[in-house]
Formats: C-alpha cells, structure tokens, sequence
C-alpha cells in the first residue's frame, strides 16, 4: 500500500492565502489513513463521505474512496478494513474547491457503537476508468456524517 503525498503546504495564489492538502497521484493508487473516537451520540450505524478537493490543472475527473473499522476495548489493531465506497468528481477549475456528492452508506468493519475508535482510509483510484485527471488531486477535507441516537 502506497501513502499520499505528506501533508503539502501550497499558497492558492494572489492573496497568499496558504492550503494544506494530501496529494494523490495520477497513476498510482494511494491511501491515507487517519483515527478518531466517535462520538457518544453515535448510533453504530453507516456513514457517508463528501471528498474536498481541488488540483493544479485539468480536465478530468478523480476517483475517491473510502473505508473505515471501528474498535472498541481489547479488539486487535490488526483487522480488515470494510467495504470501501467510491464516488467520482469531475474539475471543474484549477485551483478552485471542488465538493464530490456523498459516498453511498459506508459499512464500518468491526461492531461500530458510541465512543468506539474508527480508523478511516481515504484513496484516490486512477485505475479506475472514471479517474481521467493526469495530475496530482489535493485532497483538502473529508466531511464524514453519520447517524445519532
């Protein structure tokens, strides 16, 4: 498995204004990977992605995913990740945010519950014949929603 660019510090342009992105290739799969608790609200069940993104130059399209597993006390670290759910988003203009439409219900692997600790893996899949971007696509932001109780 192949890691993201590190975290990338870039100015957006006139107004200095500097962005911090996970970069992507255009040819390789790669992954990033982050870990939070949920909430105490949190219902167990699915939840959804919308990918924040922008990219140097274009046309095309990126490919994005996303997986995740939650733990919750004693559950090994080592563990499968769930089934992944993609969405494709097209550029629209270098250098402009770019908000993909929501994954479809994501199924985290484990037994999701309140407070539990869930690890995300986010990706970009080039192989994919939807992904036509022949650049780098900065990953700015990944807005995860989830159910409550």
């Amino acid at each position: 498995m192949t890691g993201c660019a590190d975290n990338a510090l870039w100015d957006a342009g006139t107004y200095n204004a500097s962005v911090y992105s996970l970069d992507f290739d255009a040819t390789t799969k790669e992954y990033a990977e982050w870990t939070l608790a949920m909430p105490s609200d949190y219902d167990g069940g699915t939840v959804t992605a919308v990918f924040y993104w922008t990219a140097a130059s274009g046309p095309g399209a990126v490919r994005w995913g996303l997986q995740g597993i939650a733990r919750g006390d004693d559950d090994a670290l080592d563990a499968a990740f769930g089934t992944a759910q993609e969405v494709t988003d097209t550029l629209i203009t270098a250098g402009d945010v770019h908000i993909s439409s929501a994954t479809s219900a994501i199924t985290l692997a484990g037994t999701p519950a309140a407070s539990e600790l869930v690890q995300f893996r986010a990706y970009r899949d080039p192989t994919r014949a939807d992904d036509t971007l022949a650049v780098d696509a900065r990953l700015l932001g990944i807005r995860v929603t989830f159910t409550r109780t």
